[in-house]
């Protein structure tokens, strides 16, 4: 499981980061920097135990993943106070659905038989 985490920490910094700066965060260094801060504040505490209590099958898992780091990842931007309140929850929430869609995405793709489906059987 821990590796399920570390190969999501980059893509998912990355999108988040993105989504940061397209909404007008700040400049895309800065953007990024921050996105580091708050995914590394969720992956911290995945890390130090909450990750098998949240990492359910299916859409439960997924929704406790998600919630826990829409707190995590706002608490961490609202403590930076660079920014008000709803744009700071708002970049949260739009990024987390987001990662969460990328993370969907990546679950997917790891489920489809890759090797039937071009092998032909």
């Amino acid at each position: 499981m821990l590796d399920f985490y570390i190969f999501q920490f980059i893509p998912l910094m990355l999108v988040e980061g993105f989504i940061l700066w397209r909404m007008k965060w700040g400049n895309l260094p800065r953007s990024m920097f921050d996105s580091l801060l708050m995914n590394f504040a969720s992956f911290l505490g995945l890390i130090l135990g909450l990750g098998p209590y949240i990492a359910g099958e299916g859409p439960w898992g997924l929704t406790l993943f998600g919630t826990y780091s829409i707190m995590v990842e706002g608490t961490v931007l609202m403590l930076l106070e660079r920014h008000p309140p709803k744009l700071v929850w708002s970049a949260v929430l739009i990024a987390n659905l987001l990662g969460c869609v990328v993370l969907d995405c990546e679950v997917f793709f790891r489920q489809v038989n890759w090797s039937s489906l071009f092998m032909g059987s």
